[in-house]
């Protein structure tokens, strides 16, 4: 059975319930009085109610609760269409750093075939990114600046860190195109070598085994600790010290 239109009545009436009206005298003898001063020979009596219903909508529109609002849109809809009110959302942290498509950590560990992971010493990320860049997909999780990671530069980004599937050329780790003033070192991680960067910012450049190369740039104007284990590339950009970075590093642990 098709229900029957709601009354204006009824919707008025509901919505009455729902305005958190502001703490000030009655207006409704104010605005009847002005109304009939104004418009005395052109409304219809019988329109009045509805006149003065309309007007107090619309001048209280500003304070109305989202329930309310929701009343205003089945009032004011039309059959077949519905009306809805969606939350305002900031955008993520990080978007501008071009690192991808912003998705959920279990969307991301579901797009790649290589075991994710995250960095236990840290709360959950603020963001995570996927990106199609190399083939094989890159995850990047993103933290906010903070007292104990320092946001980079202009951005609000205090650490990112990436991991990707990348089948490097034989006895080739990374390729690095870096500035006289960048620090390069081999460290130690967790049992595997890895390469700290720091200094100004840098380009690092990876080969795969078919020739492939892919190249980028930090996103932050902090340093990159990077190393490789079980086919997978790990890479840590932050201010933060070396030692700090390795301390990071060596807390991976696997998502789900």
């Amino acid at each position: 059975m098709t229900s029957r239109p709601r009354r204006i009545e009824s919707l008025l009436f509901e919505l009455g319930g729902q305005i958190d009206w502001p703490a000030h005298s009655d207006q409704v003898p104010s605005v009847l009085s002005r109304l009939s001063t104004t418009t005395r020979g052109r409304l219809h009596p019988r329109w009045l109610p509805v006149a003065v219903a309309v007007i107090l909508v619309l001048a209280s529109i500003l304070l109305l609760s989202p329930g309310a609002r929701e009343a205003v849109a089945d009032l004011l809809g039309v059959a077949g269409i519905e009306i809805r009110f969606e939350p305002e959302t900031d955008p993520p942290v990080g978007v501008e750093l071009d690192l991808g498509e912003a998705v959920t950590l279990e969307e991301a560990t579901a797009a790649v075939d290589f075991d994710v992971s995250t960095l236990g010493a840290l709360e959950a990320p603020d963001a995570v990114y996927l990106s199609s860049r190399p083939s094989g997909g890159r995850v990047s999780m993103l933290w906010e600046g903070g007292e104990s990671l320092p946001a980079a530069g202009e951005s609000n980004v205090g650490l990112i860190y990436s991991q990707f599937d990348l089948d490097l050329a034989e006895n080739e780790l990374f390729v690095k195109s870096v500035r006289p003033d960048n620090g390069v070192r081999a460290v130690e991680i967790s049992g595997v070598i890895g390469l700290w960067i720091d200094g100004a910012p840098h380009v690092i450049t990876y080969e795969d085994a078919a020739g492939n190369v892919l190249e980028e740039e930090t996103r932050l104007a902090g340093n990159v600790l990077m190393w490789e284990r079980a086919g997978v590339t790990h890479r840590i950009e932050t201010t933060v010290s070396l030692g700090e970075a390795q301390r990071l590093a060596e807390s991976l642990t696997p998502v789900g």
